[in-house]
């Protein structure tokens, strides 16, 4: 069986690289990916890692230096909160990016918009170069440099639509599934964490019960029976002694005071040794 405490943290490791390839992938490829939501992808496999490994430490300093019950309950479920929000916010927002629609083009034909008017050559050099194209829906629509693409290039004869649209795509999922995939060791995380638990309580539980019902009341039964039988029986015993003194006697064990009859086996066959 794979060892968890080795496999969860390679990959939040694996999580945290494919984060950032994404971060890198959208800064070069001016994809219209948000800044700021590849960083808050990147530091979401941390997050996951703190709620994991730090959040028992937190809950133990917690006991020593807060004194209410209800903070230190609440803390470590707003840190699954947040985390839990975040993944589901980014998740979101990046199936937005490669699902193919209208939204996407309107994305990627505006930021080559923005690049164009703002003169950033460089930025649509890069894309160019990158997929080995000219221009954005044709060679000469929007090329860098201005309508010289093609002249300069003669051997790129295809617009630079589809292969960004395709990066970002590609791009974009990554980010989905990074998000998905911290999602799914946060559930674990917790379905794991509930079950030990509860299987603790339990097991603490049927330990009370069981010493309840078999280790307690009846050892205090016997005890408490044999105590009193011994009791008794010393005192029968000092009373016989009284009236055995004073030339009483007394059959103790009948109903009003008659005749102590015992009953004794025969002794004969083999059926006398089971007696004896």
């Amino acid at each position: 069986m794979v060892n968890l405490a080795i496999a969860y943290p390679l990959l939040l490791v694996a999580l945290t690289a494919v984060a950032i390839y994404v971060q890198v992938t959208s800064s070069t490829l001016s994809l219209p990916i948000s800044t700021g939501t590849s960083v808050l992808t990147i530091i979401l496999p941390f997050l996951a890692a703190a709620n994991v490994f730090y959040t028992p430490l937190l809950q133990l300093f917690l006991k020593k230096k807060v004194n209410s019950a209800a903070l230190q309950q609440l803390t470590p479920v707003a840190l699954q909160v947040i985390q839990g929000v975040l993944t589901v916010v980014l998740a979101t927002l990046a199936a937005e990016r490669f699902v193919p629609g209208q939204l996407l083009e309107c994305s990627l034909e505006g930021t080559w918009m923005r690049m164009w008017k703002a003169h950033d050559g460089r930025a649509i050099e890069r894309i160019q170069d990158a997929f080995n194209c000219c221009g954005l829906r044709s060679t000469k629509d929007r090329d860098w440099p201005r309508l010289q693409c093609s002249s300069l290039y003669p051997a790129r004869h295809n617009s630079c639509l589809v292969p960004w649209r395709t990066s970002m795509q590609r791009t974009a999922g990554l980010e989905f599934a990074v998000a998905v995939a911290v999602g799914i060791l946060q559930l674990i995380h917790l379905a794991l964490f509930r079950l030990r638990n509860s299987g603790g309580a339990r097991a603490r539980g049927g330990y009370r019960r069981l010493v309840q019902s078999v280790g307690a009341d009846p050892r205090q039964g016997l005890l408490e029976n044999g105590v009193a039988e011994a009791a008794d029986a010393d005192e029968g015993h000092g009373a016989a002694g009284e009236d055995a003194a004073n030339g009483n006697h007394r059959d103790y064990g009948t109903v009003e005071d008659g005749p102590n009859h015992r009953l004794e086996p025969s002794g004969l066959g083999e059926e006398g040794n089971n007696w004896r």
